[in-house]
C-alpha cells in the first residue's frame, strides 16, 4: 500500500469530528496537490477500482459526495487509514448508517461557525469543518448558537472549489478568513440555549462519537418498530393512545425498509415523547406512558409533515403547448411556469426537452431581438447625422442620443455604442 503523509484525523472520537472532504482538502494542502488530484490519486490506490462513470464525483459537487454516506466515502475513509495509519471512521454517521436509510439528503455541503473558527486561531490548531455542520437539521452553531454560514461573508461565494492553494479557513475566491464577519454580532443573533431544533441530531454527534460506546447487538428499527405495533394493536381499545402515534407506526410498519428517511424518525420520536437516539438504539421498553402523553394539534415547524402536490402531467403539457402556440413572442421559462402555476425545477425535471426548447427559442429571439436593435440604432444614427451634416452644422453626441432615445426609444446603451461608432466613422482622418 502507497504511503500518504500521516495526517490524523480532527475531533475523532468527539462530536467534532471533522468531516472527510474537509480532511481531503487540508491533506491534499500538505502534499502539494490540488484536492481533486489527491482524490483521484486515494482512488487509485484503493482496492476498489471505480468505473469510469463514477469520475463525476469528483467534479463540482465532489465535495458534497464524500461528506454523505456512500461507497466512496467509505472506500475513501478505508484506503486513508491503510496509507496514513490514523483512524477514519465517523462514528455518529456510521450510527446512522446503520439504522437509517437514505441520510444523504440529510448532508449537504460546507458551512462553518465564524467564532469557532476565530477560537481554534486563537490556540493555534489547524482549521477544519466539523461533520455536525454538513447536517441540514443543524442551522445554528451547538456551542455559540449562532447560524452557520455557507458562503463568504466578503465576497459572498460558496465554499466549494476543489483547490487547496490555501488552508481550511480561507475563502477559496478572495483568501479572506472565514472567521471574519462583515459586521459585529448583536444579542439578537445568539439563539437561546433551549431554543434549538436539532438537539435529537446534537445527541447523536454526542452519544454516538466515540467507538464502542453504541453496542451492534442490539434490536434493529424494524423489531422496535413492529414490537410497537403489537403494543398498539393490543391497546386497540383505550383510545388514550395518540391516533397520530398509530399512524406514523402504522405507516412504518409497512413500509419501514423504503421510507424510514431521519426526518420521518425524528417525527415518530417526537409523538412517541422520547429521544430520536433511544428510538434508533432501541435501548428501552416500550412504555405506554410515552404514547399517552404526548397529544398534539401539529407538529413543531421543524418537523411538520409537507404537503404532497399532485399534479396530472399531462394536462399541464397540454397547456403549457397551447400557451407556446398563442405567444406571439417565445416566453421565458420562469414565464411559462408562472402560467402553468409549477416550477422551473419542475418543467426541468419532468419534461426536459420542452424545457430545453422553450429555454432556446426565447434566447435565440432575443439574440435577433438585440442585433435588430443595434441595426437600427445604426441607421438611426447615420440618418441623424447625414441630416446634420447636410444642414451645416456639427452635432455632438449627447445631442444624438437625446434626439434619437426621444425618437425610437432604443435602449441606452444600444444607442450609444451605436452613436460612438457613427461618429468616430464620420470624423476619421
Amino acid at each position: 500500500m502507497n504511503k500518504l503523509l500521516p495526517v490524523q484525523l480532527l475531533g475523532w472520537g468527539t462530536s467534532d469530528v471533522e468531516s472527510l472532504p474537509s480532511y481531503m482538502l487540508r491533506s491534499a494542502y500538505w502534499h502539494g496537490v490540488s484536492g481533486s488530484m489527491f482524490i483521484r490519486h486515494v482512488l487509485d490506490i484503493s482496492e476498489h477500482k471505480f468505473k469510469s462513470n463514477d469520475t463525476w464525483r469528483l467534479g463540482k459537487d465532489g465535495l458534497i459526495t464524500l461528506a454523505r454516506v456512500n461507497l466512496l466515502s467509505r472506500v475513501t475513509r478505508q484506503t486513508l487509514r491503510d496509507s496514513t495509519g490514523h483512524e477514519m471512521s465517523c462514528e455518529p454517521l456510521d450510527f446512522l448508517e446503520r439504522h437509517v436509510r437514505d441520510i444523504g439528503c440529510e448532508i449537504g455541503g460546507f458551512r462553518w461557525c465564524p467564532e469557532c473558527f476565530a477560537e481554534m486561531e486563537r490556540i493555534g490548531a489547524p482549521l477544519y469543518f466539523k461533520q455536525i455542520w454538513h447536517m441540514r437539521a443543524v442551522i445554528r452553531c451547538p456551542v455559540h448558537r449562532v447560524c452557520l454560514l455557507d458562503r463568504c461573508d466578503k465576497c459572498g461565494s460558496a465554499q466549494e472549489s476543489l483547490s487547496a492553494r490555501l488552508l481550511v479557513g480561507s475563502c477559496v475566491n478572495c483568501s479572506q478568513p472565514l472567521s471574519k464577519r462583515k459586521h459585529e454580532l448583536v444579542p439578537a443573533d445568539i439563539a437561546p440555549s433551549w431554543d434549538c431544533a436539532a438537539h435529537d441530531i446534537l445527541e447523536i454527534f454526542e452519544r454516538a462519537s466515540r467507538p464502542g460506546m453504541v453496542g451492534k447487538g442490539m434490536c434493529n428499527l424494524s423489531d422496535f418498530v413492529r414490537a410497537v405495533e403489537e403494543f398498539l394493536k393490543r391497546e386497540n381499545r383505550k383510545p388514550q393512545v395518540c391516533p397520530e402515534v398509530r399512524k406514523f407506526v402504522e405507516k412504518y410498519a409497512r413500509n419501514w425498509k423504503t421510507h424510514c428517511r431521519l426526518i420521518s424518525l425524528r417525527r415518530l420520536a417526537y409523538l412517541m415523547n422520547l429521544t430520536l437516539f433511544q428510538v434508533l438504539a432501541c435501548a428501552h421498553h416500550v412504555n405506554p406512558m410515552l404514547l399517552t402523553t404526548v397529544n398534539l394539534d401539529h407538529l413543531p415547524e421543524h418537523l411538520e409533515l409537507r404537503k404532497k402536490t399532485f399534479r396530472h402531467h399531462e394536462e399541464i403539457f397540454q397547456k403549457i403547448v397551447k400557451y407556446l402556440e398563442e405567444q406571439e413572442n417565445p416566453p421565458t421559462l420562469k414565464q411559462v411556469a408562472e402560467y402553468a402555476n409549477v416550477s422551473t425545477g419542475y418543467l426541468s425535471h419532468r419534461f426536459h426537452n420542452l424545457a430545453k426548447k422553450i429555454v432556446e427559442n426565447h434566447r435565440d429571439h432575443e439574440e435577433r431581438r438585440r442585433l435588430k436593435d443595434r441595426q437600427n440604432a445604426q441607421s438611426a444614427a447615420v440618418g441623424f447625422f447625414t441630416v446634420v451634416r447636410e444642414s451645416g452644422r456639427e452635432a455632438s453626441r449627447k445631442e444624438a442620443y437625446r434626439v434619437l432615445r426621444e425618437e425610437t426609444g432604443l435602449p441606452k446603451w444600444v444607442l450609444k455604442n451605436a452613436i460612438q461608432t457613427v461618429y468616430a466613422a464620420i470624423h476619421f482622418e
